[in-house]
């Protein structure tokens, strides 16, 4: 029961079925060419088991079994991301390009295994991602400091008057510190794969993210210090153990929805700081509607 409506640009509601029949517009003027309409129309099915991607077991839970509506624009992310793999997939002679992955608890599809040149006998994983500035951002650890400011001599510059007189001057810089990188999502989805890869006897020897930044050469990107369009991004190893126990419960979490109806919130990183919650999240009515009907059960204001 997954999606099922496009959000029309005067924000009415069609079934996409109807929606991409001969003469099927409701306001007689399409939103996008029929490929378009169709690409975005297409979801996922659910598979019985957790996407390696990082999402939460509740909304993993309500795209599976939600009926829900979505506008054509938001989708153009995805379909951006998902041209960008087919285009490079043209060019995989010699790697192992999007294979399907399986083992005895979870699926998955892996960008890209090519062969380790400096390191004989073992590979490199890449997943290739159309990333936003800021993503890519917290990816390589960009951080917005104070500093404070000091003249020739070395010395603060002090405020000479108002509130803040005596006090020294600063500015907002921006840095790259490489203990702030924050893409656990990303860490867990990579190394998911690698254990994939590692049980058929490759075995890895670093995992790159490719990240083809959206919104390279604007402004935005250069206040975060993204000066470049395409970053080759280096993926920690993770424990094995701590891999496979996160998809374990969240597999765990997802199949206890489909029993009782009810999956928790997201969690900070799952909901990405709750900009998913805000801009992003196809199902926030189900969403909301599970969590008013959680607290009217137990008695919660």
């Amino acid at each position: 029961m997954p999606l099922k409506y496009f959000i029309c640009p005067d924000g009415e509601q069609i079934e996409i079925l109807k929606c991409l029949a001969p003469n099927g517009c409701r306001i007689n003027e399409r939103c996008a060419s029929m490929r378009t309409l169709q690409k975005a129309g297409h979801d996922r099915k659910w598979r019985l088991s957790p996407s390696c991607a990082g999402n939460g077991p509740r909304y993993e839970y309500l795209k599976s079994t939600t009926n829900y509506a979505t506008t054509v624009e938001s989708r153009m992310f995805a379909i951006l991301g998902t041209g960008t793999h087919a285009a490079l997939h043209r060019y995989d002679d010699n790697v192992l390009s999007e294979t399907p992955l399986n083992d005895e608890e979870m699926k998955g599809t892996s960008d890209a295994l090519e062969i380790d040149e400096q390191n004989l006998g073992k590979y490199i994983l890449i997943d290739a991602k159309t990333w936003g500035s800021f993503k890519v951002a917290k990816a390589l650890g960009v951080t917005k400091e104070e500093e404070t400011i000091l003249d020739e001599e070395g010395k603060p510059i002090l405020f000479k008057s108002g509130k803040r007189k005596g006090q020294p001057k600063t500015r907002q810089v921006t840095k790259i510190d490489p203990t702030q990188i924050d893409m656990k999502d990303t860490e867990l989805q990579l190394n998911r794969y690698r254990i994939f890869w590692e049980k058929m006897g490759y075995p890895i020897s670093k995992m790159l993210i490719e990240a083809i930044v959206r919104d390279g050469g604007t402004a935005a990107a250069f206040s975060r210090k993204i000066n470049k369009r395409l970053y080759l991004i280096p993926v920690k190893r993770l424990n094995n153990d701590e891999v496979l126990a996160y998809y374990r419960n969240l597999s765990d979490e997802i199949m206890e929805a489909f029993k009782t109806g009810y999956a928790r919130k997201c969690n900070m990183w799952e909901c990405w700081d709750r900009k998913r919650c805000e801009n992003f999240c196809d199902v926030k009515e189900a969403c909301q509607q599970m969590s008013k009907q959680f607290n009217e059960k137990w008695g919660i204001l």
